[in-house]
């Protein structure tokens, strides 16, 4: 069975689970919109799913609900964000209007988090930055669990799932938002198919034998993910493993240096400083309306743009509600009552 609840009530209740945990209310606040946001725009793997974890986290000490972003390092147009093991969401917003302040200055920045719990989906800053009329630009790595990832060729899980995200400025105040992880499937993606007791695609999981399999069930006996892309995606994440990882001031997840956390780079491009007589904005209209005049393959009814089927999400849920696994509602019900906060009405 599944559970449909409406936006508003959901983000009021994941705020008040993180308030009860010892959140200030602010940071309460922003970390349930960003998940309930999430959940909105149908990736579900990185919204609700996660409050029972971070929970766990807080509980653990692993984060620290209180916890907010300072500047640790300026350097020109580079700056380095400790966010003392806060939530991400608040760290990489930090970072975020980091970047566009930078960025406008030298017209090109880079930021990085370092020491830092879960950011949530990384598309949402990248699409933060381009909101404001900049190139954003998003690597993140680490884990705040274990590896998960093999390289191509092996069966042994010596990465994160390493998601690279880009967005650009487009007209009437929209952005093109591409956010992908370099894994052949998010590890969140992952946790929600367990949830629903679904398999996953063919092709994106060797059980501990090193066999194909579709079972989201064994990954806690020894599974591992593939990278996307055969060698060039196994290439793009050990990429994903350096350079977030080390300019963040953490170290890769196979090292035995490693701290848990989900160090993150953030670049802010201004296309004027390029070009001061470009017209960025129309030359990227034109493109996408290009693109979507491309005639369909067999078996599609439209090409579609990237943050299309997001987009579509969004709508659809916030004006019928957000559905929630059983399994996931039961986690909230559960917390819910252990932190003695009053449950919303859902409709089953």
């Amino acid at each position: 069975m599944s559970f449909s609840i409406r936006a508003a009530p959901l983000r009021r209740l994941c705020a008040e689970l993180f308030s009860a945990a010892g959140t200030p209310a602010d940071i309460a606040d922003a970390v349930a919109r960003s998940l309930v946001t999430t959940n909105l725009m149908g990736h579900d793997s990185h919204g609700v799913i996660r409050v029972k974890q971070y929970l766990g986290m807080i509980r653990d000490g692993m984060i620290k609900p209180a916890a907010r972003p300072r500047l640790r390092k300026r350097f020109g147009a580079t700056a380095m964000v400790t966010n003392g093991y806060g939530f991400g969401q608040i760290g990489a917003s930090f970072a975020a209007d980091l970047a566009v302040e930078l960025g406008r200055e030298h017209g090109i920045a880079a930021v990085s988090l370092g020491r830092t719990g879960h950011i949530g989906r990384l598309g949402e800053y990248t699409h933060s930055i381009a909101a404001r009329g900049l190139i954003g630009i998003g690597f993140t790595g680490g884990t705040m669990q274990k590896s998960w990832v093999t390289p191509y060729g092996g069966r042994e899980p010596i990465f994160s799932t390493n998601p690279m995200s880009f967005a650009v400025p487009c007209a009437n105040d929209e952005t093109l938002l591409l956010d992908f992880a370099t894994a052949s499937i998010a590890q969140g993606k992952l946790l929600l198919a367990q949830a629903k007791g679904l398999p996953i695609p063919q092709g994106m999981m060797l059980d501990k034998h090193g066999r194909p399999s579709t079972d989201a069930g064994i990954m806690d006996d020894g599974a591992v993910l593939l990278a996307m892309g055969l060698h060039k995606g196994s290439g793009l994440s050990l990429m994903m493993e350096i350079i977030p990882n080390l300019l963040g001031g953490g170290r890769p997840v196979s090292s035995a240096e490693f701290h848990y956390g989900n160090p993150t780079l953030l670049l802010a491009l201004l296309p004027e400083a390029f070009d001061e007589d470009s017209d960025f904005v129309q030359h990227v209209e034109r493109l996408k309306r290009r693109v979507k005049s491309v005639k369909p393959a067999a078996g599609f009814e439209e090409v579609l743009l990237p943050g299309e089927p997001e987009a579509r999400s969004y709508a659809g849920r916030e004006a019928k509600g957000i559905p929630l696994p059983e399994a996931t509602w039961a986690d909230l019900c559960d917390s819910a009552r252990e932190l003695g906060v009053a449950l919303p009405s859902p409709v089953a």
